[in-house]
């Protein structure tokens, strides 16, 4: 029995050690194991054994153009205190947990495959990589000129993975805030902006070297916030989009900008019906900027081979999915809900151009329905280091 009891306890000391061993492994070894890196839970799995881990399937030359074609993960709503993120994969139809310990007691919104957190009483935010875990501390916002409580939209210019010169754009309802590092003081440089009428700003996106918004009726504007020595100012660039291109009992939930893999800039807009609370269609706009064609007359009816993301806290991105059976190409898949709770519909589906189907299959998996008390809807993560 004493033998039994020894023996046991060498061969769990022997796992222990063999387990902890696998972040010395030599570096070919590591390298090889990128190379067959597939999919994005298991970009995420490599990723979390250790840094060399990171380092490798960064440095990989096949890795940045695998993920160009990679479809993002679904980070699922969580109690804003639990470490563990579930994540649902689209391309293998299941959910696995992430151990983010960086996103306890914070809310998140997710850009170029960064997140951005928010402490939970609204004092500090940070950018954080969930695949690399690299961090970056933001200066704080001065309460009184900028709430986070009414943060509404989350935008990079440029991956911090890759630059320093990157650009953080934050947007509420009636406020811009911008930050660059070593720019104005290391501080935010901050709006309102001043225009002749009152504006209800719902999302951004950073399209050919500048910052784009979008209001609740539709008008789009160019930014320019990045001279912290000039006030904050915003050109039209694109008129109110008319109600009678929708119909009488057709009604606006999202705009989403977002730029297309032509390089043109889109207004992606979701509808619903009179009597119903959720998204039952989408329509598609070439946003006519400085130019004279109306809005009617520069909708996009076919997005090719390419397939667009949309959602409350996540800024809009396209992808070109290499296998049609896993992502569907020339559709939308949308999640529209910015916060998540039991007697709201958390309204994610999937538009499909050709036809005008939809596809709310994703409502029914296990899990999605969610029960706790979290502040944030779930979001789509875009693949990227």
């Amino acid at each position: 029995m004493g033998e039994t009891t020894i023996r046991n306890s060498r061969r769990k000391k022997n796992v222990a050690t063999t387990l902890a061993d696998w972040s010395t492994l030599h570096q070919d070894f590591i390298n090889c194991f990128a190379h067959q890196v597939v999919s994005m839970k298991d970009f995420f799995a490599f990723g979390g054994v250790s840094k060399s881990w990171r380092s490798a399937i960064k440095e990989n030359s096949n890795t940045a153009l695998r993920l160009q074609h990679k479809v993002p993960v679904l980070i699922l709503s969580k109690e804003i205190n639990a470490p563990v993120r579930n994540i649902y994969s689209l391309t293998e139809c299941q959910i696995s947990q992430l151990d983010l310990p960086e996103t306890k007691g914070k809310l998140c919104y997710s850009s170029l495959g960064w997140l951005l957190t928010v402490s939970q009483d609204y004092s500090t935010l940070d950018l954080f990589n969930p695949l690399t875990h690299a961090h970056i501390e933001l200066p704080p916002l001065p309460p009184k000129k900028f709430s986070l409580r009414n943060l509404k939209r989350f935008v990079l210019s440029s991956s911090p993975s890759f630059t320093s010169d990157y650009g953080v754009m934050l947007l509420s309802y009636h406020h811009l805030a911008f930050y660059k590092p070593g720019y104005n003081n290391g501080t935010w440089t901050l709006g309102p902006i001043p225009l002749p009428e009152p504006l209800t700003l719902v999302d951004a996106v950073y399209y050919k070297g500048q910052f784009y918004v979008v209001d609740c009726r539709g008008k789009v504007f160019v930014c320019k916030i990045e001279d912290p020595n000039n006030a904050a100012q915003m050109r039209l660039v694109a008129p109110e989009i008319p109600e009678q291109l929708f119909g009488e009992d057709i009604h606006f939930i999202a705009r989403y900008l977002v730029e297309s893999a032509t390089g043109t800039l889109l207004l992606v807009v979701t509808l619903y019906e009179d009597n119903c609370e959720v998204t039952t269609g989408c329509r598609v706009f070439e946003v006519p900027i400085d130019t004279s064609n109306s809005w009617a007359k520069s909708e996009v009816k076919n997005l090719g081979n390419t397939t667009l993301f949309v959602g409350a806290n996540n800024s809009s991105f396209w992808i070109e999915p290499l296998d049609d059976s896993v992502c569907k190409a020339n559709c939308i898949y949308f999640l529209n809900r910015s916060h998540v709770s039991t007697a709201n519909d958390i309204d994610i589906g999937i538009y499909h151009m050709k036809d005008g189907k939809m596809d709310k299959h994703l409502e029914e998996l296990p899990d999605f329905k969610y029960k706790g008390s979290s502040l944030t809807s779930h979001s789509w993560l875009q693949p990227s280091f």
